[in-house]
């Protein structure tokens, strides 16, 4: 068995007495995705899609016989394999392969075989003899110690205390994704690295946190002079760089990144509901794709979608692909605005969803199986000094190929039942058209006449319902809707800013979070869905919404998503090798999704998060049971493994990642879990809970193992060259894994940057600041594990610093604690800025495969979270009992005439108000301190546009003397005050 797959080509097996007959033995490899999934032999693979590429495991598969040809030779049996495509998987075209890959091996058979004495696997590596060097900058107190894997240590062929040769035998393979290199382990004491021998084809490794070089025997220099020699070619890392370079702006990050190549489509909802219109660039409609959720918790829609031929529905009405203009109503609500432009007509629809029962401008949230209805108004201008034609065609595609038919007064049929209204404006006489629904208009130069469509999410079947599509009036039911959501979105905070685009998108996410966050028919309960179609409830991602929902003050829209939580712990396993699902935080009444492992400890840290927020306790103790459950849960399954392998000690056992179904003990997994148990600890000491101790010590010990763990398999992977000429350790995405893993999910989304996301590791500390700059200079900017960048040296800075998936990963959060503030903000900005589409105030999923695409479910409103929480940091963020305010508004922010801030914000503290008014060398900072539970401190920071110093600050008109740099230091209890910083 393996911890990494293996490329077998031929196999020995040597027996006690005489092999066999071939006939009589089977070998059978451990198979899951292999040979459907499969590595190239050729280069190193690259792009988006290689993201979700699974290598197996050593729990999910099977055993599978291999077809192969086999020779006894006296007490041997050798075997060797027919291409998999042969006959095994007949179906894989142009993968003639004469191996297996595979993590595991046996031999069996249906008779007794005798005793093996050797089990021998050949892949096609060769042996070759080499030889390296280590130059030391000062002697080892004691011979380092040597060790090696996939090879062997000759001898040391010549030294002295401060430079030693070594000759060993190693492996060589062109293959570039071969799990067969050699890699050495050099032990100095308490300091251990691990390089890999082919990386020396590539000049030194030079280790300065070792104080060691490893070169080819030939090349003599001492430490001292390749250290000179690398200082003397002046290189840097992307980290360093970016402290040197000016700020990143928004304006530079939206002009430095191509435009997508195509309109994202946009859902259209109600507040809570579970009835979901798509409304793409072209015009089309679509619904249905969402059905599977409706199913699985029924509500009085339920029933109804059996009536459609085919859960999913799409209505195109032979408009052009792609507007000319497209935006939402006052810039934020969900109300859409199109215009398309051909033939000389101008044709500008206006769409919203609304409820089949006439919407309530001034009412509660509508129930969450109200039957909604897609309203739209299509105004058709004729722009030509000619008469002009124009028809709306209603294309209903379904896969049985049913057809609608309209009667003379537009009500569209689909058999006996109600599936549409249209409505012209003028009313015109009805054309002969057989039925088909659609009429056509006759415009004069320079005339507009309108068409009104009603379209129902469900097939309406009673009178009582026919009657109530009908009595849907437009106008009405535009100022109901608007009316609404401008109330609903004036609830949550505000983000004020010299940048629109940022202004409007933080305020239209508001909406995609209630319209995502799906109530529960017959409860008081939502489900916060990270996709507004086929995504349901991924935990993690998940309370990366219910989080922002608290920091915009939403906090019982957030109980409620935590409740559904709660009520259904326990329902659902994880995947992964576990003993029970007692205590798991993951089912949601068949919402649930992912299996990710990182979700339950994800739920645990919300729910403790929502109570510093809210504090409040009377919830809190209701959730008590559910939380000492879920850390019981973590608990007892890391129990299981204090016997087992190494590495994995104390460390939740092996499970699926996200969107990655290998079961491994994965890094950030066990980071969450840890975070978790720790956030229920402390959760349990405010109300004082008597298992409060126990679990705090439980959260203690995960930490320790986290961290051992981690650091032994770190000691283990080899090390990495950065851009300044250094080589670093790596800490792998999971602990068998001896370095990096396959694609930009596995090594980057999931990667070391948890450690520093969770806090698990100081953020200041050296291994932080390795993870950085390893992020920053080989995977935000590479082939296999981000985005590829053509003139490198122009487009590094605008194009780097976030993800194939650029706001899921929490990177722009360690920046902040390092009070990085020139690197959060470059994450932040180019973040957003490869994102969104200001048209519809919306983030995409992925901009995959290259910048100017996009992919994904819509809204992701989990993404979209975390890009309005950083930019909510950028004025407000929690820093123990210290709340910080303003520490990274952008300087250009501050620059005379300006004014930004943040009103009715939510803290750990109370809600709170900031602004900054900037004048000629003065700014103004207006603080509404939070007072429900003040911090123990308040630092304000004024962020001068030249980051000048300040020399003097007044609190309320008095001299004030607490400040130093940038920072003003104001007790927790202040109130309100005027800080007026000047410089």
């Amino acid at each position: 068995m393996w911890e990494d797959p293996r490329e077998i080509h031929e196999v020995i097996v040597h027996f006690a007495g005489p092999a066999p007959a071939p006939d009589k033995v089977r070998l059978e490899y451990w198979g899951s995705h292999w040979p459907e999934q499969h590595l190239p032999k050729d280069r190193e693979p690259g792009g988006a899609d290689v993201g979700w590429m699974e290598l197996g495991n050593w729990y999910q598969g099977g055993w599978r016989v291999a077809d192969t040809d086999a020779v006894s030779e006296g007490r041997s049996l050798k075997l060797t394999f027919r291409p998999v495509n042969q006959n095994e998987f007949p179906k894989v075209q142009n993968y003639a392969a004469k191996f297996r890959y595979t993590l595991k091996l046996r031999v069996a058979s249906h008779q007794a075989l005798p005793k093996i004495e050797k089990f021998e696997a050949f892949t096609d590596s060769l042996l070759e003899n080499r030889r390296f060097r280590m130059a030391w900058k000062t002697a080892p107190a004691n011979a380092a110690q040597v060790e090696v894997f996939n090879g062997t240590i000759a001898q040391i062929e010549s030294g002295n205390s401060k430079e030693q040769i070594y000759k060993l035998q190693t492996t060589t393979n062109s293959d570039p994704n071969t799990f067969d290199r050699t890699l050495v382990t050099v032990r100095n004491g308490k300091d251990v690295f691990t390089f890999k021998v082919d990386d020396l084809a590539a000049g030194a490794l030079f280790l300065p946190q070792f104080n060691v070089a490893v070169t080819a025997p030939d090349d003599r220099r001492k430490f001292s002079q390749i250290a000179t020699a690398k200082k003397a070619q002046g290189a840097k890392t992307l980290y360093d760089r970016v402290g040197e370079m000016p700020e990143q702006t928004w304006s530079n990050a939206w002009t430095g990144l191509p435009r997508k190549k195509s309109d994202i489509d946009i859902p259209l909802g109600l507040d809570g509901g579970r009835q979901r219109f798509g409304l793409s660039g072209n015009g089309a409609i679509w619904l249905g794709y969402n059905a599977r959720y409706l199913r699985a918790r029924r509500g009085r829609d339920t029933p109804r979608l059996d009536l459609e031929p085919t859960d999913e529905v799409w209505l195109y009405f032979g408009l052009p692909a792609r507007p000319v203009f497209r935006t939402l109503e006052e810039r934020s609500l969900p109300i859409c605005e199109t215009t398309w432009e051909t033939n000389g007509l101008r044709i500008t629809e206006t769409a919203f969803a609304t409820e089949l029962e006439a919407a309530k401008a001034e009412g509660p949230i509508p129930a969450a199986d109200a039957f909604a209805v897609f309203l739209a108004r299509f105004v058709i201008t004729n722009l030509t000094q000619a008469p002009q034609t124009f028809s709306l065609p209603l294309d209903y595609r379904v896969k049985d190929g049913k057809k609608l038919r309209m009667d003379a007064q537009g009500s569209v049929w689909l058999g006996d039942n109600l599936r549409a209204q249209f409505i012209y404006e003028p009313q015109i006489a009805d054309s002969a058209n057989s039925g088909a629904p659609s009429k056509k208009l006759s415009l004069a130069p320079g005339e507009a006449k309108s068409v009104v469509l009603k379209f129902p999410y469900l097939v309406l079947t009673e009178p009582s319902e026919h009657d109530a599509l009908y009595r849907l009036d437009f106008d009405k039911e535009f100022q109901a809707v608007r009316t609404y959501w401008h109330r609903r979105l004036d609830e949550s905070s505000k983000l004020i800013t010299p940048e629109p685009m940022l202004n409007e998108f933080y305020r239209a996410h508001a909406g995609h979070l209630l319209i995502n966050c799906e109530c529960e028919p017959g409860s008081e309960r939502r489900f916060a869905r990270v996709g507004s179609f086929n995504y349901g409830v991924y935990g993690n991602e998940s309370c990366m919404m219910v989080v922002d929902l608290d920091r915009r003050g939403y906090h019982k829209e957030a109980q409620e998503c935590l409740d559904a939580w709660l009520h259904y712990q326990s329902t659902v396993a994880l995947p992964g090798d576990f003993a029970s699902k007692d205590g798991v935080l993951y089912g949601a009444g068949g919402y649930e999704a992912g299996g990710y492992n990182q979700h339950h400890g994800w739920i645990l840290w919300c729910i403790a998060e929502h109570y510093r927020f809210t504090r409040d306790e009377a919830w809190l103790r209701q959730a008590a049971s559910g939380i000492v459950a879920g850390a019981d849960w973590l608990i007892r399954e890391t129990k299981r493994t204090s016997n087992g392998h190494e590495l994995e000690k104390g460390l939740l056992p092996a499970g699926s990642l996200e969107d990655i179904g290998d079961w491994w003990p994965w890094l950030s997994t066990s980071c969450y879990s840890w975070r978790g148990l720790d956030s229920a600890a402390w959760a349990l000491e405010q109300m004082h809970h008597p298992e409060a101790g126990r679990i705090r010590a439980e959260a203690s010990l995960y930490h320790s193992n986290l961290l051992a763990n981690f650091r032994k398999a770190s000691e283990r992977s080899p090390v990495v060259r950065l851009r300044d000429g250094t080589a670093i350790p790596q800490i792998p995405s999971q602990v068998h894994r001896r370095g990096r893993s396959f694609g930009w999910i596995c090594q980057t989304l999931e990667g070391p940057m948890h450690l520093l996301i969770t806090g698990a590791l100081d953020p200041r500390c050296k291994e932080a600041t390795n993870i950085l700059k390893d992020y920053e200079d080989n995977l935000y900017l590479s082939n296999q594990y981000g985005y590829t960048v053509d003139n490198f040296e122009e487009r590094w800075f605008g194009r780097g610093g976030m993800s194939m998936q650029a706001c899921l990963l929490l990177d722009v959060e360690p920046y902040l604690y390092r009070d990085d503030v020139k690197h959060a903000l470059r994450a932040l900005f180019n973040a957003e800025a490869v994102s969104y589409f200001p048209d519809v105030r919306m983030n995409t999923e992925h901009a995959a495969p290259y910048f100017d695409d996009w992919r994904g479910d819509h809204y992701k409103s989990s993404d979209e979270a975390n890009a309005c929480g950083w930019l909510r940091q950028l004025f407000v963020r929690e820093d123990g009992d210290t709340l910080l305010i303003g520490q990274a508004i952008p300087r250009y922010w501050l620059k005379p005439g300006q004014m930004c801030g943040l009103e009715r914000a939510a803290t750990y503290y109370g809600p709170m108000n900031i602004s900054y008014i900037a004048g000629a060398n003065r700014i103004t900072a207006k603080l509404d301190a939070p007072q429900r539970n003040p911090p123990k401190t308040i630092r304000l920071r004024f962020r001068t546009p030249e980051a000048r110093p300040l020399l003097s600050v007044t609190v309320n008109g008095k001299k004030w003397k607490r400040f130093s740099g940038d920072w003003v230091e104001l007790p927790g209890n202040v109130k309100s005050a005027e800080v007026v910083g000047a410089f």
